[in-house]
């Protein structure tokens, strides 16, 4: 594994001097946080009791329910475990969780499933019981920031030696739930050096905050998202918005949100080229977010955005991830990545669309 990683430090080194540090910092301070978020983020008491329909009784901390997933920590193992929602008769937990329902309805408290009826009773300032289809999201209400946050983080390294050729993948991501707000990040890093070629790197960082309008599917929030491309000839694409966000499809199977607002773009090309676009603009922003699940194994991910420029007539940016996760054991996955970045007006030279994919190992943790 070592001598796999060492193949790959010429891919930084080779880098100008302000790249290389650009992207190493980044680099390093996103595995620093990650591992921080592990290392920190103690459990709370497994105190939980989770019945299941044939009989047996597991003494746990019940972590969060999502996409038709139960998801517990006993304490005799080193992983979380995953239980079919369906399959659980009944729960009895004096800890504090976020519950929601289809309408995007939040409601905290402590959770108690009746055995007969299936119906799950939130028991907070007010009582609410929610019949079993009228819950789609448990999320473990922590104690604090840490407590409260879930993400992965997944790695592919791949050598060739006919031409020398060298791949690098790191992806990694970080969510944060509360009562009302929601927060994410997620990193994406592609690196290939190759023989009598220049090496390319591409680094994508998208992150969101949003707010709950009151008991409704709309949200409203800020959105960031950074690209940096040698393949485009971008240093560094910054774009900072905000917007209205809504829940269209929130089932425990399937998920669709969609996303409108306006943000700044600030970009800032390679040394040395020519553009013809604005490095300063307005655009508009757009989004789909489509995601579906199938118990125990498979989820697929896709993201759409769109920037059609106000301030540079005929400009339209779009950005497209497609992520097919896969679990094989416990919280480790694999991950099928395909992206498109694309710019009708990109620096003179460079390519409009700029294609790629990437099959990582991982790890998910809450």
């Amino acid at each position: 594994m070592m001598q796999s990683v060492n193949r790959f430090f010429p891919l930084i080194r080779n880098l100008p001097s302000r790249q290389r540090e650009t992207r190493a910092s980044s680099l390093l301070a996103m595995l620093a946080l990650l591992l921080a978020q592990a290392a920190l983020a103690d459990s709370r008491s497994k105190t939980d009791i989770v019945y299941m329909k044939n009989g047996d009784k597991i003494t746990c901390e019940i972590k969060s329910l999502e996409k038709g997933q139960f998801t517990v920590k006993p304490d005799y193992t080193s992983s979380n475990i995953v239980l079919d929602w369906e399959k659980v008769d009944h729960v009895e937990s004096k800890q504090t969780f976020v519950v929601t329902d289809p309408k995007g309805d939040v409601f905290t408290g402590r959770i108690e499933r009746d055995k007969d009826t299936k119906d799950l009773t939130v028991i907070g300032d007010t009582t609410t019981r929610l019949p079993n289809l009228s819950v789609i999201q448990v999320e473990e209400l922590g104690e604090s920031f840490w407590k409260r946050m879930r993400g992965n983080i997944d790695l592919g390294l791949s050598f060739a030696k006919s031409n020398n050729q060298k791949n690098m993948s790191l992806q990694g991501g970080l969510s944060y739930q509360s009562r009302e707000h929601y927060f994410s990040l997620d990193s994406n890093s592609q690196f290939t050096s190759q023989q009598q070629t220049s090496d390319t790197n591409e680094t994508n960082i998208k992150t969101a905050l949003y707010k709950q309008l009151h008991r409704s599917n709309w949200y409203y929030g800020g959105i960031a998202n950074f690209l940096s491309s040698t393949a485009q000839q971008i240093d560094l694409r910054s774009t900072i918005g905000g917007g209205l966000a809504k829940r269209v499809i929130f089932t425990n199977r399937t998920n669709l949100n969609t996303v409108g607002g306006l943000a700044l773009t600030v970009e800032r090309d390679a040394p040395g080229t020519t553009s013809t676009a604005r490095s300063q603009a307005l655009d508009s922003s757009f989004a789909v977010q489509y995601s579906t699940f199938r118990f125990d194994s498979t989820t697929f991910n896709t993201a759409f955005w769109l920037y059609p420029s106000l301030t540079s007539p005929g400009r339209v940016r779009m950005t497209f991830n497609q992520d097919i996760y896969y679990k094989f054991l416990g919280d480790f996955y694999i991950r099928m990545s395909f992206y498109d970045n694309y710019d009708n007006q990109p620096v003179v030279g460079a390519p409009t669309n700029n294609l790629g994919g990437s099959t990582t190992v991982g790890w998910s943790f809450h």
